[in-house]
């Protein structure tokens, strides 16, 4: 039995953990990722990604919606703008469709005002 991590070592942990989450890590590879890098055992590495999991719900749970939405809002400009002088149109595009359904703006919402 290997000998166990202090409370600050567990912490930050949890906090790579989270980070992986945020990153869109399965819940398998988050699983491997805590039993290969931490040598610990799948109920354990439950409970940390159970700690992990909690986390990020808590940091959602602190953002205002509207400040998320002006945040998503400034990183899809930015995206567009970046596309366009990279020459990828496309991609601006992309963004520029992915903002109107984020902001609810043209002809295709089905709001029943024009």
């Amino acid at each position: 039995m290997g000998k166990k991590c202090t409370k600050a070592e567990k912490t930050a942990r949890v906090e790579e953990l989270a980070n992986l989450i945020v990153k869109g890590l399965s819940q398998r590879q988050l699983m491997h990722h805590v039993t290969t890098s931490w040598g610990l055992s799948a109920e354990q590495a439950h409970r940390y990604v159970r700690e992990a999991r909690d986390v990020v719900k808590a940091d959602l749970r602190d953002i205002d919606r509207v400040d998320m939405l002006a945040s998503k809002v400034q990183m899809l400009e930015q995206i567009a703008t970046d596309a366009v002088a990279a020459g990828r149109e496309s991609n601006a595009i992309g963004a520029i469709r992915l903002l109107n359904e984020l902001v609810g703006f043209g002809a295709g919402q089905k709001s029943g005002t024009y």
